[in-house]
């Protein structure tokens, strides 16, 4: 058995464990022990695991034409109060899509928050970038409908970039009278992307058969969020933006050997990153209803785009339905490639059999295979529809 499926039936192993010893609870452990004064710290974890199959490509995993279950992930966190106004929180992470993760525990976020009030708060450490809808709640699937997220703005491969930084914010809340309120976001520091994560993987897929991703840099990342709460309730509006400077990559294209070629011949390049999102939301009694678009620049001047719009119903405490379409363009000037856009049209159940356990069923129908980073799995790739079935299930407490 290789290592990584070991870790895998052992992660799992732990998870039922855990479900089975707790009821699926919370876990909380009080410090009085130890002799402080300090509040307890609050245990929350949670595992789940998913099926792959596509009709016609390799997507996400290697193997889905014949159903891959390399599709995982778990985490556990742990937070404390320790003094008034003062918040602590860390998360434990491993996940597995495809060829990424590969089950390696990482440290998913660690920080300290300090709220003054409600117009102003500072956080520092390990922080979630605020973008979006889900960027900060990807990882709590009990948050959403879906299995999948609309890939071309939430790739479940690309979280080493997009995820968390390390840095700081600044927070808060501005009452705006008869007008609702709004809600403010800033942030610097550095992201953490790897050679072997979702960023690492797209780039060696553009180059020569035996090339390697030997380095990338981790950029300094400046950016922010606005989140108009409107006085219509449930209806919030938000915009969001990032700069990444100088993100640098250092490659080895492995040419043919000499005499026929120079052989290994290292590269380098660097690139600025902008990137601006917009969000609408709308929750209205059983409702939910939203639409998001994405634009990113690349220097030198490559553009791409995506959006969705979803909709889901909750029809009582077990059961709901959501449906969403997206598109995704790698390059804004070529709209009508095939191999450059990516249009997804999504189906999903949720069953909830307990509070701590959720089944999904989702089945997407796709045109176009702008989002097969691994070429090499897909050599032959047409503009025809093809299908693909999603499953998951997940356990917390």
């Amino acid at each position: 058995m290789t290592t990584k499926h070991s870790t895998h039936k052992l992660v799992l192993a732990i998870t039922a464990a855990i479900m089975a010893a707790g009821g699926a609870q919370a876990y909380e452990v009080p410090l009085t022990g130890i002799n402080t004064n300090l509040p307890p710290v609050d245990f929350h974890g949670f595992a789940s695991q998913g099926l792959l199959a596509s009709s016609q490509y390799n997507y996400l995993a290697d193997n889905t034409k014949t159903g891959s279950l390399e599709f995982f992930e778990a985490g556990v966190n742990a937070s404390m109060d320790p003094f008034p106004r003062t918040h602590i929180t860390a998360q434990g992470f491993m996940f597995d899509v495809g060829d990424i993760g590969q089950y390696k525990p990482v440290l998913d976020y660690a920080s300290v928050t300090y709220t003054f009030n409600d117009e102003i708060g500072v956080r520092g450490g390990r922080i979630r970038r605020p973008q979006g809808i889900y960027n900060e709640i990807i990882d709590v699937d009990l948050a959403r409908t879906s299995v999948l997220l609309p890939q071309g703005i939430y790739d479940a491969r690309w979280r080493d970039f997009y995820a968390d930084l390390d840095g700081g914010e600044i927070f808060g809340s501005l009452p705006l009278s008869k007008a609702g309120s709004l809600s403010y976001d800033g942030y610097a520091g550095y992201a953490h992307p790897s050679t072997s994560g979702g960023v690492g993987n797209v780039i060696k897929n553009d180059l020569p058969p035996g090339s390697s991703v030997d380095s990338l840099n981790s950029p300094f990342t400046l950016g922010g969020q606005l989140w108009w709460n409107t006085p219509l309730d449930g209806v919030r509006v938000g915009a969001a933006y990032y700069h990444a400077f100088n993100f640098q990559q250092n490659l080895t294209v492995n040419l043919p050997p000499p005499p026929f070629g120079p052989g290994p011949v290292p590269s380098s390049s660097s690139m600025n990153v902008d990137n601006t999102q917009e969000s609408l939301e709308y929750l209205w009694r059983n409702w939910t209803f939203q639409a998001e678009y994405m634009r990113t620049w690349l220097e030198p001047g490559n553009i791409d785009d995506a959006w969705y719009a979803n909709v889901a119903y909750r029809f009582n405490k077990w059961f709901e339905a959501g449906t969403y379409y997206t598109e995704y363009y790698s390059n804004v000037q070529q709209r009508d490639n095939s191999l450059d856009y990516q249009k997804d049209l999504a189906l999903s159940f949720r069953f909830d059999p307990k509070p701590w356990w959720v089944l999904k069923l989702e089945g997407h129908y796709i045109r176009g295979t702008g989002l097969l980073d691994n070429n090499a799995n897909n050599p032959n790739q047409n503009s025809g529809a093809w299908f693909m079935l999603a499953v998951k299930t997940t356990f917390s407490f």
